[in-house]
């Protein structure tokens, strides 16, 4: 019986995996060649730069917290690092960019860690604010697009080791280490046990506050690295890079099975979170669906996400009630 059980919670924790294979067979059959390796490691490709937004919307719902404010956060610092190296210092070598991207988006990360974690302001009203700042100061500081960016700035989202883009790398690499951080560190366990219960964590002697900090800091990097994938993957610097896509970070983390109460997920989860999103935009991509109707269907795949996890949570509560 107990076994059973396990094998139920595991059925349950792992749906993503489910519904990809769902999904997987359902586009195979109405699309000529869509399961071959090269359409596999394009979606995981075009998937990339959602998919650090995915983990970093993850690690923010595992401590309890959301964050509003990342696909602004990801625009914002692709356009600030693009003005810096173009208009502001071109003197400066374009690699430096790469590294400027990851300390921008960990800045930004850190206002909102600030405000949350030792201002103890409410996670939603602080990142509603600083989507709304960082939104409209990609736009203040460029309307339109760059488009002479520094060649070094391209290669982490465009460029290919052995004929596989160096964007999956760092996709795949990110979830490794994030694996590690979240269920292999004290840290990790911090941050879950934040999410689970925080008066009871700061009755164990964690300091909620600087953890916070600390997580929104990290979701900050996060973003910053996902706004340099999207620069490599679209060639320039668009004011709209990114825009609208923390919803779709949403869905990603929600389906992947993170908790919207906190404490329990897992960023393998959210990584298959990621993939389905890519089997979907990819489905939509060959059969050529119109816009507007994509956006209606990332809209009812926000809704999905909302019901699988309701779902997901009561499956939980009846298989572990006791008997």
């Amino acid at each position: 019986m107990v076994n059973l059980e396990r094998i139920k919670l595991a059925l349950v924790d792992h749906m993503i995996w489910l519904i990809i294979a769902a999904v997987f067979i359902f586009f195979s059959c109405s699309i000529p060649n869509f399961l071959t390796l090269r359409n596999i490691l394009f979606l995981m490709y075009v998937a990339s730069p959602l998919g650090l937004l995915v983990f970093g919307e993850a690690v923010s719902l595992l401590s309890g917290n959301m964050d509003l404010s990342l696909s602004e956060n990801a625009g914002f610092t692709a356009m600030l690092v693009g003005v810096i190296l173009v208009d502001w210092a071109p003197w400066l070598p374009g690699w430096t960019g790469i590294i400027l991207m990851a300390l921008v988006g960990a800045g930004l990360g850190a206002v909102n860690g600030f405000f949350v974690g030792k201002v103890k302001i409410n996670p939603f009203l602080v990142t509603l604010s600083t989507f709304l700042i960082y939104d409209w100061m990609t736009y203040y500081l460029r309307r339109g697009a760059i488009v002479r960016v520094p060649k070094a700035l391209l290669v982490p989202g465009g460029g290919k080791v052995g004929g596989i883009f160096i964007a999956i790398f760092i996709l795949i690499g990110m979830a490794i280490f994030l694996y590690f951080i979240l269920d292999h560190t004290r840290f990790g366990s911090h941050i879950r046990a934040i999410g689970g219960n925080s008066n009871a964590a700061s009755m164990l002697g964690i300091n909620v506050g600087n953890t916070n900090f600390w997580v929104f800091t990290i979701s900050g990097a996060l973003a910053g690295i996902a706004g340099l994938l999207y620069v490599g993957y679209l060639k320039c610097i668009p004011s709209t890079i990114a825009e609208g896509a923390i919803f779709l970070a949403f869905a990603g983390a929600i389906i992947g099975g993170v908790s919207l109460t906190g404490g329990r997920g897992s960023v393998i989860g959210a990584l298959g979170g990621v993939l389905l999103m890519g089997v979907i935009d990819a489905g939509c991509t060959m059969t050529a669906m119109d816009p507007a109707l994509r956006g209606v269907l990332n809209g009812l795949i926000l809704l999905i996400a909302i019901l699988i996890n309701k779902t997901r949570t009561n499956l939980r509560d009846r298989i572990l009630m006791p008997k």
